[in-house]
């Protein structure tokens, strides 16, 4: 009579979960001229509490946060300078997005943000 009961109700008797780290969201970051970006730093929140899983693995891509649900909110910050030194390309993103979960694990989300470039460069006349 209980099978009855729970499979009347949607109860999915069956779920097994798997003991599987699942990152909560993939950042891919790339330059002005799409080149991976493999040193940016990456800071976040979930609900306000300081996130404190980033990981930066090949060809620009990021994971933050691990086994985590919740709303994000993720700053973005990278700095590339030029091939003399004088300047220096700052690319800056800021993301918020809701990560949501299942019985077992978060439901992760990609993105591939667009940055925000500026250019910060140091004493213009010795670098001419």
């Amino acid at each position: 009579m209980f099978a009855l009961f729970m499979s009347l109700f949607g109860c999915n008797q069956s779920m097994v979960c798997t003991e599987v780290f699942v990152f909560s969201s993939t950042i891919e970051l790339l330059d002005q001229d799409g080149i991976p970006i493999e040193d940016a730093r990456i800071s976040y929140t979930v609900d306000g509490v300081e996130g404190i899983y980033v990981e930066s693995l090949d060809d620009g891509t990021y994971v933050v946060g691990g086994e985590e649900a919740g709303d994000f909110v993720v700053e973005i910050y990278a700095q590339i300078p030029d091939e003399v030194g004088c300047c220096t390309d700052i690319g800056e993103a800021t993301l918020e997005f809701t990560i949501e979960a299942d019985e077992c694990h978060v439901l992760p989300q990609s993105f591939s943000p667009e940055l925000e470039w500026s250019t910060a460069c140091i004493d213009i006349e010795e670098c001419a």
